[in-house]
């Protein structure tokens, strides 16, 4: 996932206590094609293996994910982003790191603010732009895509500042907004480069244009692959 090269670039940047905000079992899905197809995301990487410098990695997950996740019960905490957050939870981690959840999450204001509630500095958040409909089957839903506005807006309502905005491009079914914002921005003012408005940052590269021409060709390849794979599995 080109998200996970972005995220290899900055995450070594990064110190203290992490948590993965509805991580499943913590993998990047960078797998092999046969486990990818046949759902074995599992034998991918671990994203804690990103953070090298953290002194504390925690995954928490929704309560009512009926995703099989393989993970150490003492590494893992269930929260749900709709509901009040716990008082020692607050304030608690130095980066909140999300991954393609919140299209899944109905009440996003609510959700968005309990996420930055957790972090006292930094907020790595990953949302789809452009997606088909997906994983409405595993004790959630699929509701939303964002625009790099809506993301900034939301960062905005709630103390934050964003440091880094990236779109995912190029031959892909998906398009993905990769974000990094942060509650002291004149901490980190010298490790990210000046940040374009989103007018100005928007172009026919990461406006959704070259999506639109690719994902169609690409989604009728990834159908036919992961029928082919059902056969196997019967």
């Amino acid at each position: 996932m080109r998200t996970n090269e972005i995220l290899k670039r900055f995450a070594d940047m990064f110190q203290g206590h992490i948590i993965n905000v509805s991580g499943s079992s913590d993998s990047d899905k960078e797998c092999s094609y046969k486990d990818y197809y046949f759902g074995n995301y599992d034998n991918g990487t671990r994203y804690k293996e990103y953070f090298t410098n953290a002194s504390s990695y925690t995954v928490s997950n929704y309560p009512h994910d009926e995703t099989e996740y393989n993970l150490e019960e003492t590494g893992m905490i269930f929260l749900d982003l709709e509901k009040d957050m716990p008082d020692n939870c607050i304030d608690k981690f130095d980066v909140v790191f999300n991954h393609t959840v919140f299209e899944h999450v109905f009440d996003i204001f609510k959700a968005f603010k309990n996420l930055c509630s957790l972090s006292n500095d930094i907020v790595i958040f990953i949302v789809p732009q452009f997606q088909r409909v997906h994983d409405y089957s595993r004790g959630y839903k699929d509701y939303w895509r964002f625009t790099p506005f809506a993301v900034d807006k939301l960062f905005e309502d709630n103390g934050f500042k964003v440091l880094y905005r990236e779109t995912t491009t190029g031959f892909s079914e998906s398009m993905y907004l990769f974000y990094i914002a942060s509650k002291n921005p004149g901490k980190w003012e010298n490790e990210f480069p000046k940040l374009e408005s989103v007018e100005k940052y928007l172009t026919k590269e990461n406006d959704g244009l070259n999506y639109t021409l690719y994902s169609k060709c690409i989604l009728y390849f990834d159908i036919l692959i992961r029928r082919i794979s059902r056969l196997f599995l019967k």
